[in-house]
Formats: C-alpha cells, sequence, structure tokens
C-alpha cells in the first residue's frame, strides 16, 4: 500500500501494519480463489469485480479513489476487503493480477482460530484508522474523520481509569502496562486494540493503561468504531479473544497479589 499526496504523521507504519497483517491473515488459507484479470485505464467495477469477493493483489497496481481524488495504491500483497459502503472506486493505470476469494468462506475460516480472529480485528481497526486519516487529508469536508495518531513517552498515559470511554486505541508500537487502582495488572503490546471493553459495555475504562517505553497508537474515535462495529460484526469474536486474555491475565495478577491464607498449624 502506497499512500498519496503529502506526508501524514504515522501513516507509513499503519501502513505497514495493515500489509503485515493482511499477510498473516491470507498467507495460509484453505479458501479457494479465483482470478480477475484488469486492463489499463478502466474502472475495476466494470470488469468483473465482485462485492462479496475479498481481493489480494498478485500483479500490478490498484488506485483507490475516493470523490474523484487518489487516496493510495494498491501494490503487490495488498488485501483488499470489500465494502460498498466506503464509497471507493478502483482504477487501473496498467494490468492488474487479483486473486479474489469468496468472503463469507474467508470469515468462516479466520474466525475459526481465536489467534486469527483477533488478527482479524487488528486488520479491521487498522483500516478504519488509515482511510479516516487519508480522508481527513484530502477530503478536508469529510468532516468525520478524526481518527487521531500519537505518540507516547514512558510514563504517558493512553486511558486513564475512571474516565469516560470516548473511543479505542490500536497500539502498534511499543509495550504499555495495565493498572487498576494504581496496582499494575498486566501489559498491552503491539498489536492489542486498548478500551474496547469500556466502549463495549458503555461503562467507564476500568484502568489506566501507561507507556512503558515509546509507543504509537492510532485513536479511533467511538463513533467511527461503532460504526465499524456496525458494518464488521465479525470482529466481536477477535475482540472478545482480546479480553479473554486480558481478564485471564486479571485474575493470575489478584491471585499473586493475594495468596490464599496458609492453613493453621496444629498445637497438638
Amino acid at each position: 500500500m502506497i499512500p498519496l499526496g503529502e506526508p501524514i504523521d504515522g501513516l507509513t507504519g499503519l501502513a505497514r501494519q495493515y500489509k503485515r497483517l493482511g499477510h498473516d491473515l491470507i498467507h495460509d488459507l484453505s479458501a479457494e480463489a479465483d482470478t480477475l484479470s484488469l486492463t489499463a485505464g478502466h474502472d475495476a467495477r466494470d470488469q468483473g469485480w465482485r462485492h462479496d469477493r475479498l481481493y489480494v493483489v498478485r500483479g500490478g497496481a490498484l488506485m483507490a479513489c475516493y470523490q474523484g481524488r487518489r487516496l493510495l495504491i494498491w501494490d503487490e500483497g495488498d488485501v483488499i476487503l470489500p465494502d460498498p459502503e466506503d464509497g471507493l472506486t478502483y482504477q487501473t493505470d496498467g494490468a492488474v493480477l487479483l486473486s479474489g476469494y469468496h468472503y463469507p468462506t474467508v470469515l468462516d475460516e479466520l474466525l475459526g482460530d481465536p489467534a486469527r480472529a483477533r488478527r482479524w480485528s487488528e486488520l479491521l481497526v487498522t483500516r478504519q484508522a488509515l482511510f479516516a486519516r487519508l480522508l481527513a487529508a484530502r477530503i478536508p469536508e469529510d468532516a468525520h474523520a478524526r481518527s487521531r495518531f500519537a505518540y507516547f513517552h514512558p510514563g504517558d498515559d493512553l486511558v486513564r481509569q475512571g474516565e469516560p470511554a470516548d473511543g479505542v486505541y490500536n497500539l502498534f508500537e511499543g509495550e504499555a502496562e495495565v493498572l487498576v487502582d494504581g496496582v499494575a495488572v498486566g501489559r498491552v503490546g503491539a498489536g492489542e486494540v486498548i478500551g474496547a471493553i469500556a466502549m463495549l459495555t458503555g461503562a467507564p475504562r476500568g484502568a489506566t493503561v501507561r507507556a512503558l517505553g515509546r509507543c504509537a497508537a492510532v485513536k479511533v474515535p467511538a463513533d467511527q468504531f461503532q460504526s465499524l462495529i456496525r458494518s464488521n460484526p465479525t470482529m466481536i469474536l477477535g475482540l472478545m479473544t482480546d479480553m479473554a486474555r486480558q481478564i485471564t491475565d486479571l485474575n493470575g495478577q489478584v491471585v499473586a497479589l493475594n495468596p490464599p491464607p496458609r492453613p493453621a498449624r496444629s498445637t497438638s
């Protein structure tokens, strides 16, 4: 993936992460693919493009456009997700070769494996953040695109316990510590989605997440996250996988901090 236009802070890292996640998810799929060959100078929709297909670029480059403006180039290895509501069109400047996978079949396979389901949710959040930032920079009137990229230094808080949940963070560089009432109860690393539990339950933040070293993250605001969930309900399974791991880690820390009392020694 090659973002077009003036450089945008953090966009290169997001594009790298999207490509890596796409490769990890697709490279060993057992689902069969068909082939779509596109010729130069045409809209992909006029050349057999199907909205029930997940496409992978096998050769050439495909231009993604929004309202007539060029946003990015999908190049070899990129995964193009079907989303008829994103308003994108795809143009060719040269010959392009695509592998097309039946989308429902792919989802069944990915969601059948908890680890791949988790990466699937990461891919969707990363894609949302990418396009939100591209649209905010290229289409000024698109006021809803407010995804924010930020670096955090050691000791900085990404989220704070007790605060209202106003979005989720996709941590794609670094490691952070999870604290409850000031006590460290776990850690999160690159690739994890932070804050989803509060967003899904409507509760205040249940923990503080504090950077242990230099971290980079993208915030997906609440309205964008809710829209993402509505249009991609399958990502719930990936988020549940993260939640289950975090709860298991928390339980382990609680046990470690509060060991069971030793049985009283008999005096007889």
